[in-house]
Order: C-alpha cells, then structure tokens, then sequence
C-alpha cells in the first residue's frame, strides 16, 4: 500500500512550462530572469506565465537562483526576538531600510531554544539569502564564525569579537559623557554610575566616557560611586514571561543600587545602565521618599518608547537606531555587490544623543 505524504507538491518550473505550452526556459527567464537576451519572451506569453504560476502556487526557488548567480533580494534578520524592547526599533528600521533597498527579511528569533540561532543560520542558507544582519545581543549563545563561514555577507549590531567583521555600534562613552557633561552642567555633584558588568568591553566604555566628563569639569573619580551588579546580582536585565507575556526588571539590584549610591553615597545623580533601570530606580526612589529629579536626577539609556511614560518622564540616552540601521543595510548592500571594504570602513560608530526631559 502507498501512503501519500500530506505535504502539497512542490510547483516546478516545467510544470508551468507545459500547462503554458513554452520552453522551460522561457517561464525561467520569466519569473527568474535568467538566460539574459538569448531567451525572449512576447509581452503577452510573459503576462500569461505569470497567471498560471500564480494559479499554480508557485514559489521560486530562492537558493537554486543563488546557484545561477541570481540575487534572491532577502535578507537573513537575526535577532533575540522580534519584541526584544532593547533592539524593537532597530529591527523595524532594519526591515524598513532592506525595504527601501527593493530587499525582503526573513525574521529568525533566536532566544526560543538554545539552539535557535544555528538553525536560523542554516535556513537563512537554504533559503539562498543574499547577506545576514545580526542583531542578536553578544551574550546571547549563536556560533558567529560558523555564521560568517555560511554568509560572509554578515554585518553585526555590536562588535562580535571577530576579526574583519563588518559591525556598527554606537559610541556608549560619547553616551555616558554627554549625561554627565549636563549633569555636571545643571549642578549635580556627586553623579553615580551604573554598570552590569565591568569587565566587559562595553561597560568599561561607558565608564570612560563618565571619567572623562568629570576631568573636564575637574571633578576626581569617586569609585564608590560606580555600581556594578555583577557578581552579587547574576541576572541584572529585564525578562519576558511567555506564559503571562509581562516583562519585569529584578527590583532587588535596583534597591542595591541605591543603597550604595543614595544612602550610602550621597548620590545626586544617576545614570541608569538602560531605561528599564531607569524606570525602575525612578519608582523604588519614589517608594523611599526620595524625590526625582529634586533629590536624585535620574538619566537612563535607549530612549525607549516607555521613557514618554514614567513619572516624571525620563531623560535618557537615544542610540539613533535610524542611522544605525541605514548604515548596515548600505554596509551590506556594498558587500553582496562584491565590494571588498577596507578595515578602517568594516567599523562605523553611531553618535548618540542626550533626549532631555524631566527626570533630570
């Protein structure tokens, strides 16, 4: 006995070509563009292969145009998850501007399973992708060699790690010493910083940017004014619950936080690690009678949507997402044109700018 599968037969381009009544190679140069000016096809036979493809359900084939030297115009979008607030807008933006370039994304969540990362890379191959973005967060787990080894097209949000990878990152010391320099400005004197992990690149960045803020005002580096999470608080960012699909922010670093830098430091100002911080400082301050920004300005990082709606709105760091964006795509589109970039243009930093508003 035979047993049929359930999946639908895949529409090829000879089943078209003999409904049609032409060549396989004219409903190829057709819907593919192949063949060149040695395939010719009337205007009214190209208008009735396209009917009968779409009446037919046909999808091409994106990998076999690859292997034809034919752009598939799709882009791999790498990302932890399309509603990850720290990267919402850059993912739309991305998806914008490949738009805008006459390009498609095919979206792969990557925080699912563990494994979700690799796979994507190996869809993004069998989909005959022409490049990657990546916009998964570094200490996300995804094997980023092997994803440059199957797409050399690649281009990162944020530095991987890898040499020659083409990234674009945004400046967080010129970030973190734009918040101070007006901090300083408006009369704050002992302005706290706080941090994840200080050891990692990006963080000892951050703190460069606020030590260089305070020697241009001649202020001295007070390190009990630096707060790091890391090692007393393993899990210091915020996390979605799939089940009840709430985000929530661990209050108790925030409490820690302040107990070093309020209480114990005289804290007047803080900037935050990100706004989710932020807004969570703004309200266990509240929680104690310590009033912002009379008591303690607050300054966050990401000019999230939700910086509009705290109490007072907050004043925070935008990382321009836009520009962002449009650099990596431009990036992107210059290497799938075979474009070999040179080292000093595989890197592009991202200016930020303070948002300024009442919670400093």
């Amino acid at each position: 006995m035979t047993v049929k599968s359930g999946r639908p037969k895949r529409v090829r381009l000879v089943d078209i070509a003999e409904k049609v009544g032409v060549s396989r190679r004219a409903v190829s140069a057709v819907l593919l563009g192949t063949g060149g000016s040695r395939v010719t096809v009337g205007e009214e036979k190209a208008k009735e292969i396209q009917r009968v493809a779409k009446s037919m359900g046909y999808q091409p084939n994106f990998a076999a145009r690859q292997l034809v030297g034919k752009r598939s115009h799709t882009f791999g979008l790498l990302v932890a998850s399309a509603g990850d607030p720290l990267r919402s807008f850059l993912i739309q933006h991305l998806d914008e501007e490949a738009a805008a370039h006459g390009n498609r994304t095919l979206i792969g969540n990557t925080v699912i399973a563990p494994d979700r990362f690799d796979k994507n890379v190996q869809l993004f191959t069998n989909s005959g992708v022409d490049g990657v973005l990546c916009a998964v967060h570094n200490w996300l787990p995804g094997d980023r060699t092997d994803l440059l080894k199957q797409h050399p097209c690649t281009v990162f949000y944020e530095d991987p790690g890898i040499p020659n990878a083409c990234f674009i990152t945004v400046d967080r010391a010129d970030a973190v010493r734009q918040a101070a320099s007006y901090l300083l400005k408006q009369g704050r004197e002992r302005i706290g910083l706080a941090l994840t992990v200080k050891s990692k690149k990006s963080e000892k960045d951050r703190l460069r940017g606020y030590k260089e803020a305070l020697n241009h005002f001649d202020k001295s580096f007070s390190p009990g004014l630096l707060y790091c999470a890391s090692p007393k608080h393993k899990d210091a960012h915020a996390s979605h619950d799939v089940d009840t699909l709430k985000w929530s922010f661990p209050e108790a670093v925030v409490d820690d936080l302040i107990e070093q830098l309020v209480v114990g430091e005289d804290a007047d100002a803080i900037i935050a690690h990100d706004d989710y911080w932020a807004a969570t400082l703004i309200k266990r301050l509240r929680c104690r009678g310590i009033r912002v920004p009379d008591d303690v300005a607050v300054v966050g990082y990401l000019n999230h949507y939700l910086a509009d709606f705290t109490d007072p709105p907050l004043t925070t760091i935008d990382l321009d997402h836009m520009t962002a964006a449009k650099e990596m795509v431009s990036m992107l589109e210059r290497m799938i044109g075979g474009e070999e970039l040179p080292a000093e243009q595989r890197r592009v930093l991202i200016k930020p700018r303070l948002i300024v508003r009442e919670s400093a």
